[in-house]
């Protein structure tokens, strides 16, 4: 990790730490990148009992930064530190057990959201720890139930196919926005069955495109097929991308 922003995340780490009720704190894999890049971020999660304090004071404890900015429905803190881009989210542990007793329990269910909250509690650089209760999670998230994957690919692939007929009708209408609406969907599904076909949670958004490409499991002609949806190409109008992703939805069923 470069030594500013190693330097960066000690420092506030130190400030939250301190706070009541933290139970941990987690760095993600964007400060992992070149401070030039668009994707580059310092992304912590921060886990704890529900006493947070409130915006107003967590501003306070970041009297350093500027461009202060928080999302109320999300608890996630937003400013500028030494001039590079941080972003703060607030987990409630609570909220984390309760997800992996419904999964326990079977009694879990798809979200378009994905698995990304699994992926950054399990592969997060952990800065800081209060009680072994990340170890434990930790150790949950590294041995889910068949299940859990099977729910997620089932319901992965359901939403594709439901997407793949919202592209059809944009198709059919010369819907542009709808098409660019039905298009993203699209893939995302298709990419959520993938990394539950491999039982590996999904990464950020912003890491899909490279990883998928990479997982063990993938159907006949997948790489290509991929390719020409992400492609800006005259050649490859609505109508090829709409055929082209009936073939994907097709090559992905025998893997269900």
């Amino acid at each position: 990790m470069q030594r500013k922003v190693e330097r960066i995340s000690e420092q506030l780490k130190q400030i939250i730490s301190s706070w009541s009720g933290i139970e941990a704190i987690v760095l993600g894999e964007a400060a992992e990148a070149k401070i030039l890049d668009p994707y580059f971020t310092i992304s912590l999660d921060v886990y704890h009992d529900s006493r947070l304090p409130t915006s107003e004071d967590r501003k306070k404890h970041f009297a350093d930064s500027t461009a202060f900015d928080t999302v109320p429905a999300f608890t996630e803190d937003r400013f500028l530190l030494e001039e590079l881009p941080v972003k703060i989210r607030y987990q409630v542990m609570e909220r984390v057990d309760f997800m992996l007793t419904r999964i326990a329990e079977q009694q879990w269910i798809y979200h378009d959201a994905g698995t990304y909250l699994f992926y950054r509690l399990l592969h997060g650089q952990v800065l800081h720890k209060q009680t072994s209760w990340l170890d434990q999670t930790r150790k949950t998230l590294s041995a889910m139930p068949d299940h859990f994957w099977w729910a997620i690919q089932n319901g992965a692939r359901i939403s594709a196919a439901y997407y793949l007929n919202d592209l059809r009708a944009a198709v059919y209408r010369g819907d542009n926005l709808f098409y660019v609406f039905s298009l993203s969907h699209f893939l995302h599904s298709l990419c959520s069955f993938l990394f539950a076909v491999n039982r590996t949670f999904e990464p950020s958004a912003r890491m899909i495109a490279e990883r998928v490409r990479d997982l063990p499991r993938l159907p006949d002609g997948f790489g290509g097929r991929f390719e020409s949806m992400l492609r800006d190409d005259p050649e490859l109008p609505p109508e090829r991308k709409r055929e082209i992703a009936e073939l994907l939805v097709k090559s992905i069923l025998p893997m269900a």
